[in-house]
């Protein structure tokens, strides 16, 4: 990179990609024609999983990026809290367009306790969308943008056992809203979360960190040396992530007693290491990635799965791999081969603006897109939400109009 303030076109069209992966996955995840690798599950990692992981990831190339070009440009409390009010300011943008996941239905409902759950739901649950996790990660980080490398790494590898221990102690449980002993504290017993809730920013950090570490590598390295570090470290990732979810083979409970089976299940945490006794080593190698596993009956349901609910370290480590190594691919095709889509140009540059527009208008067009369409009607759907989106996005570029926060 020749300066922190050259516009990469491959983040561009990266972050285009993993924009208008979103769309198509949002629109047709609740359709019932939509095949299994489109579709968000707890047990696997899909092709929709890796949706996510990739937009948060190119956030944390762009959020180091744009941090180090400003910081000279004011002081330093100036600069931090400009970033701490962008942030909020996305919280408080994804709360708006998608609510607070509870209403009151009469003036009676505004008791102390009822107002005490529905703090306690919310910021368990209920806030967690996307614009959410990604400003409160911003924050999160913000201590972090602007250190070396060496740190950095050394945080994500403390987040990622952070989180195990957590999950260890309350939260597997706290998140499937099973009983634990942080709900005597949190509130809000009995809700399940999703996306990793409150304590799941900790591992969706990982992944944004490791967007800021990909930047380093633009910035230090010549594009080519850049490249392959990219995509060899997201191999990398994605071999750690797939041999940790290998423990998922130490909660196979087919053929054991009602008994044993039942305290396996009990700790989806810590695995029964004496189980892998007397197995074939590919007996203990688990399915792999995109690949629908056991059912619960045969396989209890475990914190060694690719689960994005809880956003286990399998997952942060193979989406965190997928995004790298999809990354250094779009390196390669656009920052040497010069390859540059429109449609991903679009909304790479303005892409809150493609969110929110998008989120809007697929909210209109589903309402004439029943959830037992057939495939054609479904693609219809899809094509008409998708181009008018682009229109509107299109629109604001030709007057140079961008939203950021």
């Amino acid at each position: 990179m020749n300066s922190a303030a050259t516009r990469i076109n491959s983040l561009d069209q990266f972050r285009g990609y993993s924009v208008a992966a979103m769309f198509v996955v949002n629109f047709l995840g609740g359709l019932a024609i939509t095949h299994q690798i489109l579709r968000h599950n707890n047990t696997h990692f899909s092709l929709a999983d890796s949706i996510m992981p990739s937009f948060i990831f190119a956030c944390g190339l762009s959020y180091r990026m744009s941090f180090l070009k400003q910081l000279g440009g004011a002081g330093n409390a100036i600069h931090y809290s400009r970033f701490v009010k962008r942030s909020l300011g996305l919280i408080l943008l994804s709360l708006m367009l998608y609510g607070f996941g509870t209403k009151l239905g009469t003036w009676s409902e505004f008791s102390g306790q009822r107002v005490g759950r529905f703090f306690s739901e919310l910021f368990k649950a209920d806030l967690w969308e996307v614009l959410a996790i990604i400003g409160a990660l911003q924050i999160l980080l913000l201590p972090l943008i602007a250190k070396a490398t060496w740190i950095r790494v050394a945080a994500f590898i403390v987040l990622g056992f952070t989180h195990v221990f957590l999950c260890w102690s309350f939260n597997y449980n706290f998140v499937y809203g099973r009983p634990n002993w942080m709900d005597g504290y949190f509130g809000a017993a009995g809700k399940r979360a999703w996306d990793g809730g409150f304590f799941g920013l900790l591992a969706w950090s990982q992944i944004m960190l490791a967007g800021t570490l990909a930047y380093d590598a633009l910035k230090c390295c010549r594009q080519g040396t850049a490249t392959g570090l990219v995509f060899l470290f997201g191999l990398l990732l994605m071999l750690s992530g797939y041999g940790l979810s290998c423990l998922t083979t130490l909660y196979n409970i087919k053929d054991l007693a009602a008994e044993q089976a039942a305290q396996i299940s009990g700790s989806p945490v810590v695995p029964d290491f004496s189980l892998a006794s007397g197995r074939a080593w590919t007996d203990l190698l688990a399915d792999p990635p995109f690949v629908v596993p056991p059912p619960p009956s045969e396989r209890a349901l475990n914190y060694w799965m690719m689960d994005k609910r809880i956003v286990s370290q399998p997952f942060v480590l193979f989406g965190t791999g997928f995004a790298l190594a999809l990354y250094g691919i779009f390196i390669l095709a656009c920052d040497f081969g010069g390859l540059r889509l429109s449609v991903f140009e679009m909304f790479g540059k303005n892409p809150l603006a493609a969110y929110i527009i998008f989120h809007f208008v697929e909210h209109s067009i589903l309402a004439i897109v029943p959830k037992d369409s057939s495939l054609t009607w479904s693609l219809l759907g899809l094509a008409t939400a998708f181009g008018v989106t682009y229109v509107f996005v299109r629109f604001l570029d030709s007057r140079k109009l961008y939203l950021r926060l």
